[in-house]
C-alpha cells in the first residue's frame, strides 16, 4: 500500500501526577476517518484517511495522555470505511502516531524526573 503522509498534528499531550483517590486505566484508541475532498483535480482512485490516536498511559509516577493524528493520502486504493482495510494495514497507516508518542514521552519523562526517559513499546505479543 502506498501512502502519502501530511505533517502530524500533536493535538494535546500531558505528563500529569495521578491523583491517589483515583483509579484510571491505560487506554489506548485508533481511529480512521475517510474524508471526501471538494477538489475535482484529485485523483478518483485515491482515498484521504485522517488517523487519530487517543491515549492514556498509567504508570505509578505519572499519567501520560494525548491525542495525535495525521492525514494520509492512500494512493490507487478506495477506502470508504475501516472494513476496507485489514489489520495489518490499519497498523501501517497510524505507525508514525505511535511513534510520535514513544518519542514526546522518551524527552517529556527524561526533563520531568532528571532520569532515563521512559522508552515505550507498543508491540503485541503474538
Amino acid at each position: 500500500m502506498e501512502i502519502k503522509r501530511q505533517k502530524p498534528v500533536v493535538a494535546a499531550y500531558h505528563y500529569d501526577q495521578p491523583n491517589p483517590e483515583q483509579t484510571i486505566e491505560t487506554k489506548l484508541q485508533v481511529g480512521f476517518t475517510p474524508l471526501n475532498t471538494e477538489d475535482p483535480n484529485y485523483p478518483k482512485e485515491n482515498s484521504i484517511i485522517r488517523c487519530i490516536l487517543d491515549f492514556r498511559l498509567v504508570f505509578e509516577e505519572y499519567i501520560i495522555s494525548g491525542r495525535v493524528s495525521q492525514i494520509n493520502h492512500v494512493i490507487n486504493r478506495k477506502i470508504t470505511n475501516q472494513a476496507d482495510v485489514t489489520e495489518e494495514e490499519v497498523s501501517e497507516i497510524v505507525a508514525p502516531l505511535f511513534d510520535i508518542v514513544k518519542r514526546l514521552t522518551y524527552e517529556v519523562t527524561e526533563i520531568a524526573t532528571d532520569e532515563p526517559g521512559l522508552t515505550l513499546n507498543f508491540q503485541t505479543e503474538a
